[in-house]
């Protein structure tokens, strides 16, 4: 054998290898990239479920403040109740429901445009009652439109959260 024949098949050989090696390293980075996708995937659906969480306490939160118009056995049970304090608090509740209807709108069963329009026609009846026994009417609606709120909410988080462990 001459040279030129032993230094084509040593060629050959390193070839192969060098293809056997690119072949490994591009299944080894095709895993990598699976996990870290993966990975990834993981802390949205995290993220999510945080911010679902939050949105659930602050509607918890809300339903609380209006908790009092359902139980009010009179309009003098209302008596020192800072109307215009709940109908802001409940501006800033639909302020952060506007903000987060894109996610609540992919992970839950929430109607999101309707949930909004009824949650300011609720905000524009409460605030324009003149009075008390209006106001503890639309405090009542407004609280059983968070109660389905928070059935809903509660629901997806409990299903998330069962998945996540």
């Amino acid at each position: 054998m001459d040279s030129s024949t032993i230094i084509g098949l040593i060629g050959t050989v390193v070839s192969v290898f060098s293809a056997y090696l690119s072949i490994k390293a591009e299944k080894k980075a095709k895993s990598s990239a699976t996990i870290a996708e993966n990975a990834k995937n993981s802390v949205l659906k995290k993220q999510k479920t945080t911010s679902l969480a939050q949105i659930f306490h602050d509607s918890k939160r809300l339903q609380q403040v209006f908790g009092k118009y359902s139980i009010a056995q009179s309009n003098g049970s209302l008596k020192g109740v800072e109307f215009e304090k709940d109908g802001e608090l409940l501006q800033n509740y639909i302020f952060s429901f506007n903000e987060n209807r894109t996610l609540l709108q992919e992970t839950t069963e929430i109607e999101t445009q309707a949930v909004y329009d009824e949650l300011n026609i609720l905000l524009n009846r409460f605030t324009n009652s003149r009075t008390v026994n209006e106001k503890k009417d639309s405090g009542k609606q407004i609280r059983i439109s968070i109660d389905d709120i928070i059935f809903k909410l509660k629901k997806v988080i409990d299903n998330r959260n069962s998945e996540l462990e």
